[in-house]
This record gives structure tokens, sequence and C-alpha cells, in this order.
């Protein structure tokens, strides 16, 4: 009878141990998620990564989890990994906004990736080199995400600059700007929407339209690099309008605020060149070739070729 009381109390405190386990896995999980939350907030991708896989291996329902874990790869731009993760996020609460956000911009980036890697492929060129006809490219699942978000909140910015991104794609240049127009309403201080308006206005020969939103951008953005290429797209407006003299002013504060923005530098040289300010204009072109990478080599031939014009306008004079 007592041996029997033992076998029945052993096996009563073994279902206990099976029963806590899952409270165990799922508390162990949450201890992880919160370790990748911390090395995510300090820019400790890999960490975050290694972090959040194993809070998902312990609780595959931990929304959190996936969600950060997209974040990560996104952060990385590994594409093809962000979505993955972000659908097991969808998987648990597929009506979170955020999460349709991040997933719609992932799904869209991942889309690009693999144009420029197959055409790539296809020039027998470096990625980087590319820059991919996205026209035939099937955004829907990208875009019905978007939308989902926005129906939810009109002044989510990203996703409207998202979707804008998408439209302008497709070659749908009217929806496009309202787009990247109700991202610059919703957030002001986002510099992309008003560079992509920008370029749409240069695109239909309304130079002046474009000058008056990327100057609206030029007040209100704060970062240096996205600031940078504000004044690059400034400059080619008024490039356009063949008023190099402030031309050469916004290019010149482009490269104030991002020596690396290269093709800054190549369009000055243009807009000396124009001038008729040769000295400039070789030394801009000279500067670019040595220090542009490989996605700008088509510009380097073609600042060559200046450069051989100026040596023959100089010896000539």
């Amino acid at each position: 009878m007592a041996r029997l009381l033992v076998t029945k109390l052993v096996m009563v405190g073994a279902l206990l141990v099976v029963a806590g386990c899952p409270n165990q896995a799922k508390h162990e999980a949450i201890k992880r998620a919160n370790a990748g939350a911390k090395a995510l907030s300090q820019k400790q991708y890999d960490t975050a990564i290694t972090e959040f896989k194993e809070a998902v291996r312990l609780d595959r329902d931990n929304f959190m989890a996936w969600y950060q874990l997209g974040e990560s790869f996104r952060e990385k731009k590994a594409w093809k990994e962000a979505v993955e993760s972000f659908e097991q996020g969808a998987r648990l609460r597929p009506n979170d906004v955020m999460l349709n956000v991040r997933f719609g911009a992932a799904l869209y980036e991942e889309a690009v990736d693999r144009e420029r890697q197959a055409e790539a492929t296809r020039q027998k060129k470096k990625p980087e080199e590319i820059t991919p006809d996205l026209r035939a490219v099937n955004f829907d699942s990208s875009l019905q995400r978007l939308e989902t978000a926005v129906k939810s909140d009109t002044n989510l910015y990203n996703a409207q600059y998202y979707i804008g991104r998408i439209y302008r794609d497709q070659l749908k240049d009217a929806q496009a700007a309202d787009a990247f127009t109700k991202a610059i309403l919703a957030w002001p201080r986002f510099g992309e929407p008003y560079i992509a308006l920008g370029e749409l206005y240069r695109r239909w020969d309304y130079p002046n339209e474009a000058i008056q939103v990327v100057s609206q951008g030029v007040e209100h953005v704060m970062e240096n690099e996205t600031k940078s290429k504000l004044f690059y797209v400034l400059g080619m407006a008024y490039f356009d309008k063949v008023e190099d003299s402030k031309a050469i002013s916004a290019y010149t504060e482009a490269l104030k605020l991002s020596k690396d923005n290269h093709k800054a530098k190549f369009q000055r040289g243009q807009s000396h060149f124009r001038m008729g300010q040769l000295k400039e204009a070789d030394k801009d072109f000279e500067e670019f070739s040595k220090s542009a990478g490989p996605a700008l080599s088509s510009l380097k031939g073609i600042a060559q070729k200046f450069r051989f014009q100026i040596a023959a306008k100089q010896q000539g004079g």
C-alpha cells in the first residue's frame, strides 16, 4: 500500500513538471525577447537576432519576439528573413497596424531586391550597379498590407511613403504624388517623400514645383544625409531651369552635409562646365572619378569625356 502511494505521488509530481514546462518556456522566451530588445535598441543586430530566434523557438506564439526579429532583419536589410518573421507575426495578429506597415514595406523591399539580383545576373554586373525596372513587378501583397494599415490611420507616414513608391514604380504618378503628399503632411520632418515628390515634378517638367517642394523639405528635415539628398534634387531642379549659379550653390550645400554625395559633385562639375568655369569643373570631375563607387561607373565615363573636352578647350585657349 505504501509503495503504491509513493508511485502515485511520483506520477502526480511528473504531471506537475510536464504541466509547468510550457509556462517555464514562455517565461524563458520573455527573458530572451527582453535581451533581444535591449540589443536591438543598441543596434547590436546580430545579438538581437540570436536572442529573438531563441525566444520564438521557446514560444512560437510570442508576437513581439516575431515582430522584433523582423525589425532586426529589416535593419540589416535582410528582406527575405524580415518577411518570414513578419509573416509569423501576422499569423498571430493579422490586424496589427504597425506590423502591417513593417510587413508591407519589407515585402516591397524584398521584391525590389529580388529584381535587382536577377537583373544583375542577366547583365553580369554587381547588384549595386543595377537600377532595376520595376514596372512589371507584382507589389499586390505589399500594397494590400500598407493600405490595410492606412485605413486604420491615414497619418502613418511611412506606409504612405511606401504606397507612393509602389505607385511610382508602376508609373501611376498621380496616385504616387497623392501618397507622397500625405506622407509629408503626416510627418514634415521625414525627408524621403519630399525627395520622391520633387523628382516626380522634375519628371513632369515642372521644375518650379520641384523647387518649392524640396525647399520645404530643406527647412524641415534635420538629418544630414537626407538633407544632402534634398539639396541635390534642388540643384537638379535649378539645373533643369539652366540656373547654374543656384544649382552650384545647392550642390555645394549637399556636399557640405555629406561628402559621399558623389552625384552632387558630378552635377556641380556639369554646371561649372556649362558656365565656362573649366578649372572648377575639371576639379569636380577629377574628384568624382576618384571617389565614386562602382554603382556610378557609367558617370565616371562621362566625367572622363568632360575632362578631355576641358583639356582641349584649355589648350585651344
